[in-house]
């Protein structure tokens, strides 16, 4: 404990040893999570999820060689690619109902509004604490801010879709009556 009572950051004292000493202790911090691949960045609007939760949420992909720094934040998994992912989120509303809102700004710190396309390369601040709740226990990573580094446009329609087809003369046909 320091002078005035408070427990130390979990890099200075160990969860553990908080929990030992003081029932449900939350130690948290703030970190940043830096050269990472943003994906699928909804930063600017949260989006209601599958699960029907409305919430801010990015993708963060990176190397094999990064998973055992990465796994502190969240369940990290393998993409396609061969590379890792994490998602981050942060809940639309806060617990006292307050609007949420996630600060986005580029390599100089200057407010950006411009989407973020999938493959911009940045930097991503959260905010984690373990939590002790009923018996049971865990940690949770909030998403704070994102600071764009290399921005790729965004382009929503570059979405997987059909191709354009020109027909060339006459290819009218009767409808197929097989199903």
């Amino acid at each position: 404990m320091s002078s005035k009572g408070h427990f130390r950051p979990r890099a200075i004292m160990p969860t553990t040893t908080l929990i030992e000493q003081k029932g449900h202790i939350m130690a948290n911090s703030t970190s940043i999570i830096r050269d990472v691949t943003l994906n699928f960045a909804k930063v600017y609007k949260s989006e209601v999820n599958p699960f029907g939760k409305d919430q801010f949420d990015i993708q963060l992909e990176f190397g094999k060689e990064r998973a055992a720094e990465m796994s502190q934040y969240g369940k990290i998994r393998a993409l396609p690619n061969g590379n890792m992912a994490l998602n981050l989120s942060r809940p639309a509303k806060n617990n006292k109902g307050q609007k949420a809102k996630i600060r986005v700004v580029d390599s100089e710190k200057n407010e950006m509004t411009d989407g973020i396309g999938n493959g911009s390369i940045g930097n991503v601040m959260v905010y984690s604490y373990d939590w002790n709740v009923a018996g049971k226990s865990g940690s949770k990573t909030i998403l704070i801010a994102v600071q764009v580094m290399d921005l790729k446009e965004y382009n929503p329609e570059a979405n997987l879709d059909f191709d354009i087809v020109v027909n060339e003369g006459d290819t009218q046909a009767a409808p197929a009556n097989d199903f």
